[in-house]
């Protein structure tokens, strides 16, 4: 049956049809049990990424780089638009930087509004850490197949970055003394997989979010990520923050005071 699925998926894309199928039974034999979880569809159609060639240009570049499916790319992208517009000086941060391509696309978009705030990548480079009960699917030492070498070709070689600074170790265990004490941020992205990982970084950095800040978590829509989606669902309902569950997957936070 799989071998059938995979031949009319591929002929229906050959006549220029998308193609997405899983069967019923999917999400139940699949999932941990702690959630439920469908395939989320949509009729909505406007594309603004389809207009936008300095997106698509950088994301030629970083397409590789990432896990991370397009649209939710585009998002991140879209939204350090909107930070940017913020008033003073505030950095972003983003934890889970495996090859580089989320945190490219973050600092391109930075660069092109004119900011000179710094973007901080922190990484182990090593895999996933903090792994726990409260992680269904996810082990230490994950998506370990990276490199700081690799990242900071594309950084600094591809990109021509000048605004990012490399934090590589267990953030903020390792790397926070980095960070110049007093820094306030605008944007954090968490792409860490794992409950305790995530709990580390929204604790460090919520006190140090300027109001309107944004907090993206990239794994909150994920059937491997439970953890994520548990630790997100502990924290959306606090009276200081808006939460927004995007459809493509990702959960928000903006600071409220």
């Amino acid at each position: 049956m799989r071998i059938i699925t995979k031949a009319f998926g591929a002929a229906l894309k050959r006549f220029g049809y998308d193609f997405n199928i899983n069967r019923k039974d999917f999400y139940i034999k699949n999932g941990s049990g702690k959630f439920k979880y469908g395939l989320i569809k949509t009729t909505a159609s406007y594309s603004p990424w389809l207009e936008d060639k300095d997106f698509l240009d950088v994301f030629r570049m970083i397409d590789g780089h990432t896990l991370v499916e397009f649209y939710r790319v585009y998002e991140l992208w879209a939204l350090v638009g909107e930070v940017c517009k913020l008033p003073g000086e505030a950095a972003l941060l983003e934890v889970g930087v495996w090859r580089g391509g989320t945190c490219g696309i973050i600092g391109k978009k930075l660069e092109l509004c004119g900011s000179k705030d710094t973007l901080y990548a922190a990484d182990t480079f090593t895999g996933v850490v903090k792994s726990s009960e409260k992680d269904s699917f996810y082990s230490d030492k994950e998506h370990a197949d990276t490199d700081l070498a690799s990242v900071k070709k594309l950084f600094y070689e591809d990109l021509k970055l000048k605004n990012i600074t490399i934090l590589q170790g267990i953030f903020p265990d390792d790397t926070e003394k980095l960070v110049p004490q007093g820094t306030k941020f605008r944007f954090c992205h968490i792409d860490v997989d794992v409950y305790k990982s995530a709990e580390g970084v929204l604790d460090w950095i919520w006190d140090r979010m300027i109001v309107g800040g944004i907090v993206v978590f990239d794994d909150y829509g994920a059937i491997t990520c439970d953890g994520i989606t548990q630790f997100v669902n502990e924290q959306k309902d606090k009276k200081d923050r808006l939460f927004v569950y995007n459809a493509n997957g990702h959960a928000i936070f903006i600071k409220l005071y």
